[in-house]
């Protein structure tokens, strides 16, 4: 290659590399953050259950509550965005597994649909470190 054909094209090929270096190599994950917080139901604590957050959007993510906390780390966690949160509460006194035939038993839901089936709570994750959800009052 002629030395006049290397040196205009030297600057265009560094040019081009910098400009993908730049922009990358395509989108990224979008950001997630921690969400935490503590759940009592008549004003006691939940026990052993589990918090969902449903996103308009379809995103969704939760886990488990234990002596009415729960802890969603931010390598789990959530978008910033409204969410519906579905609260889940077994009753711990239910058998669990199958029965005998392979018959799935299903522990009776000790909250009231409006806090899972047919949700009527609602949270907002704000694009922070950590967030703090708590139901402390449903009843």
């Amino acid at each position: 290659m002629p030395r006049s054909l290397t040196r205009l094209l030297l600057p265009s090929v560094f040019g081009c590399l910098a400009l993908a270096l730049a922009v990358g190599c395509g989108p990224s994950a979008p950001k997630l953050y921690g969400v935490s917080g503590t759940v009592k139901y008549k004003g006691e604590p939940i026990k052993a259950g589990a918090i969902t957050f449903r996103a308009e959007n379809g995103a969704t993510g939760g886990g488990q509550i234990v002596d009415g906390k729960y802890d969603i780390p931010a390598s789990a966690g959530l978008q910033p965005g409204k969410y519906k949160v579905a609260i889940a509460y077994p009753d711990p006194k239910a058998p669990k597994g199958e029965e005998g035939g392979g018959v799935v038993v299903t522990p009776n839901e000790l909250l009231p649909a409006k806090y899972n089936s047919k949700t009527e709570l609602t949270a907002e994750i704000q694009p922070q470190a950590t967030n703090e959800v708590n139901f402390p009052d449903l009843k």
